[in-house]
């Protein structure tokens, strides 16, 4: 998850508008009211007002940092994706990722050793076990980590088979650690190279032992989405420069036995910038290009490093985004059958954000498909940079804001009714991790976590008339 705005670009060229198959009047954003106004509602754990809700609308908060978590480690801060999961006996878990990205001389596994990916690092995800009451609220049951010992993770996906894609969203490695005031995001000192995906099975009752998805790629990962269909797994890239990817492992439901991983290509149109200069509604012929070598040498700069994928792919005409960061599933919607949605915070004309959407053609064994600018953000009024987001059974997108001055959480009905969610009270904690329980009835999310007299990093399970509206 980006800080602010810091993707966006300062140049779009109008003249690279991309000719399209095919253009509706679909993909305007109508602002409406539609659960009614947002007042501060006291949190069920102690009273104290978090988050402001619609009426009728209620939460409990759990998972705070600082505290101690059952497995006697202290839960960690920087929560960020997320994805519920039903157990056999009817109880919830919830996996978190930490997007904990301290430097590697600072830095601890949240377990100690114990199964870390790297001694030097201080992310990766909890598991948290929840019992549901009648009124709708949840209990912790027990709380524990679950990856230990990987870096800066931050968004991710759940599987069709039950367990958590969790993406580390860095390309720092084992070099020496170097202080580089230009960008202090690259000063290594790791034990291992970083900037791959990690699944996390919902069973596990303790750290996993953590293998990196190598053959998903090695770069500034974001988050994910699996096609249950197929076992494809489509991967956002956070760059200001960045392509869209698609892994289709070998057999299906099995993803450390390897795969190929792909870039999105639009046909007759390569290498189209697709930043800004397309009307929403606007759809497109697309295909795929082969990424050779998903582990590419890290080579000299930060650049060198975090587009070693990205330009494979571009190489061979891949599509050009721009901070692409949430990516969901929508099983059904006003986006032309199941589709990939995806994200890209500072993308469109205004700088504000696009919503993008990839429609698979599965007559065709997904060879091809067709990409579609679902939305675009005229301005920060109405959607300010959108990040994570999720889709509920009916198709409404939940969806994080993440521009400057803005904690909100916005819903997007299929006929492009744009309406507050929620928000932060303390007005600063980022909103992130939505995702809705299996019969959804709950919407989890997180709060990142801000300094004092700030709320510190937790998690919320809010219940209400959810069906109603979603």
């Amino acid at each position: 998850m980006a800080g602010g705005a810091a993707a966006a670009l300062s140049v779009f060229n109008p003249t690279s508008a991309p000719a399209a198959v095919a253009q509706s009047r679909k993909g305007v954003l109508k602002p409406v009211e539609l659960l009614g106004p947002l007042r501060p509602v006291a949190d069920a754990r102690d009273g104290v007002a978090r988050l402001e809700l619609p009426p009728g609308f209620g939460y409990r908060s759990f998972g705070v940092a600082g505290e101690s978590m059952s497995d006697g480690n202290i839960c960690p801060t920087a929560h960020d994706g997320s994805a519920a999961f039903e157990l056999p006996n009817g109880r919830l878990r919830l996996i978190r990722n930490h997007e904990v990205d301290a430097p590697s001389t600072e830095a601890r596994p949240m377990a100690g050793p114990h199964k870390a990916y790297d001694r030097r690092a201080g992310g990766g995800t909890t598991t948290v076990e929840l019992k549901r009451d009648r009124d709708g609220s949840v209990d912790v049951v027990r709380e524990f980590v679950s990856l230990n010992g990987t870096h800066c993770n931050c968004s991710g996906g759940p599987t069709p088979w039950g367990t958590w894609l969790s993406c580390e969203e860095t390309v720092e490695d084992n070099r020496p650690f170097a202080v580089n005031e230009e960008n202090d995001d690259f000063q290594n000192g790791f034990e291992r190279r970083h900037g791959y995906v990690f699944e996390v099975p919902v069973t596990a009752n303790g750290p996993v032992d953590p293998v990196p998805l190598v053959g998903m790629g090695r770069f500034n990962h974001e988050a994910v989405a699996v096609d249950p269909a197929t076992s494809d797994v489509y991967l956002t890239e956070d760059n200001d420069v960045a392509g869209f990817y698609r892994f289709r492992p070998h057999y299906r439901g099995h993803l450390a036995r390897g795969g190929v991983l792909q870039a999105l290509r639009v046909k007759h149109k390569p290498g189209i910038d697709l930043r800004g200069g397309v009307q929403p509604g606007t759809r497109f012929e697309a295909d795929w290009v082969t990424i050779e070598n998903p582990d590419p040498p890290a080579g000299v700069t930060y650049d060198d490093a975090a587009q070693g994928v990205f330009r494979q792919g571009a190489a061979k005409g891949a599509a050009v985004f721009t901070g692409l960061e949430g990516c969901t599933w929508q099983a059904r919607g006003n986006t032309g059958g199941p589709s990939a949605v995806f994200v890209s915070t500072a993308g469109g004309a205004a700088g504000c954000g696009q919503i993008w959407a990839y429609h698979p053609d599965h007559r065709r064994h997904g060879e091809s498909g067709t990409l579609e600018l679902l939305y675009e953000s005229p301005g920060i009024d109405v959607l300010s940079y959108p990040d994570v987001l999720t889709a509920s059974h009916d198709g409404t997108l939940v969806v994080c804001e993440d521009g400057p001055g803005t904690t909100l959480l916005r819903g997007i009905t299929p006929k492009g009714e744009i309406f507050p969610i929620g928000n932060a009270v303390d007005g600063k904690n980022d909103v992130t991790g939505p995702t809705f329980s299996p019969d959804g009835n709950i919407l989890f999310l997180n709060i990142m976590g801000e300094d004092p007299p700030n709320q510190p990093a937790m998690s919320f399970a809010v219940w209400g008339p959810w069906r109603r509206y979603t």
